[in-house]
């Protein structure tokens, strides 16, 4: 059992190639083979008793870094879409559409789980706290099942035309869920990172769903959280953006980035929202100033259906909520800072009220 073989990775050839040398030059036995037909993926295979050393040896060399020029110089060059999973239903979900938004802008996807650190007496080495025990699974063995699992029903989906086809692997990490994905982020430098949520009424029991705003918060790359129940299976399904704003000078870059992830459709609307608050009779915007705002984005976006909505509602969350409704928004779009763990506990973000106030899909752009 401990000779058997098993996946420690996918990868381009070249890549794999890397892993191997460095793998063998520690002793470490290592296999590669193809992935079915697929000439750009092959499996990295090691034996089951050498997976937790093989992969502390990665970590250790920090492989694959997009901080390495050198992993620039055998790179394809293609955009990169992170998607974070804990293998619920609205993960897979989560999956499927970033699968479509790379098929359309010519990406590829990393899927990355990350499982739970456990306490172990500093004696115990980290590597044998990975190690199976008699009678049961290690966290790791069970982390590689799920995410190859996870893997071979992408490929189903596939083959039978339900998915889109595009390059795609995986990455496994160990410890606390936001960070290492922000650490991952900060290697992987992705243009988009893809989350699935509970959305509405959602249960701090589940996994990615109870942690999805904290990363929304103390990341920089742009966000899309998709809830379980949200209309959207891919781009295509997207026929209504709601694009908040108070007119600063960040909404023509954030537009911008919006545009490319989604693309330039006619069918597709987006409304520019601004909300005034009733409570302050100050600096109220006016739907002249709305209006010219949106009228120059139609002249520099004409292949966009760009309207506008002016909303006076003494609460913010309550008059999206209804617009989102009436109009049949399929996603929100809005722009937030990066915030401190001070502000994120007693100061909640509008991104985090709104996660868990409807099903309706939510990009977030960073400041």
């Amino acid at each position: 059992m401990s000779n058997e073989f098993v996946i420690l990775a996918i990868h381009t050839p070249m890549k794999a190639n890397i892993l191997r040398s460095i793998l063998e030059e520690n002793g470490i036995e290592v296999r590669v083979e193809a992935v079915g037909n697929n000439t750009d993926s092959v499996y990295v295979e090691v034996k089951r008793i050498d997976l937790p050393r093989s992969l502390v040896i990665i970590e250790a060399n920090k492989l694959f870094s997009y901080a390495d020029k050198e992993i620039h110089k055998i790179d394809d060059g293609k955009k990169r879409i992170l998607v974070a999973v804990d293998f619920s239903e609205y993960s897979m979900k989560a999956c499927r559409i970033a699968f479509s938004i790379a098929k359309r802008s010519n990406a590829k996807v990393k899927i990355l789980h990350v499982y739970h650190d456990m306490y172990f007496p500093s004696h115990i080495p980290f590597s044998d706290s990975l190690k199976e025990t008699p009678g049961e699974e290690g966290m790791l063995d069970k982390a590689r099942k799920k995410i190859l699992d996870l893997c071979m029903n992408i490929d189903k989906k596939i083959n039978a035309g339900e998915w889109e086809s595009v390059n795609y692997s995986y990455s496994l990490r160990e410890g606390n869920v936001e960070e290492e994905i922000d650490n991952f982020i900060r290697e992987y430098k992705p243009s988009l990172l893809v989350l699935g949520t509970k959305g509405k009424n959602n249960n701090n029991s589940n996994l990615l769903g109870s942690v999805t705003a904290d990363v929304i918060e103390i990341t920089n790359v742009p966000v899309l959280a998709v809830p379980e129940n949200s209309t959207i299976n891919s781009v295509s399904d997207i026929r209504h953006i709601a694009f908040l704003t108070n007119l600063q000078n960040l909404d023509l870059s954030s537009f911008d980035s919006l545009v490319s992830v989604f693309g330039k459709r006619p069918d597709m609307k987006i409304t520019f929202v601004h909300i005034n608050d009733n409570h302050r009779k100050e600096n109220l915007w006016t739907e002249d100033e709305l209006w010219e705002i949106s009228n120059n984005f139609r002249k520099q976006y004409p292949q966009v259906n760009i309207t506008y909505k002016l909303i006076n509602s003494p609460d913010i969350e309550v008059g999206l909520n209804e617009f989102i409704k009436t109009e049949e928004v399929n996603v929100i779009s809005l722009t937030t800072r990066k915030r401190n763990i001070f502000s994120r506990i007693f100061m909640p973000s509008l991104s985090r009220k709104l996660l868990f106030m409807n099903n309706t899909a939510i990009f977030i752009f960073r400041k």
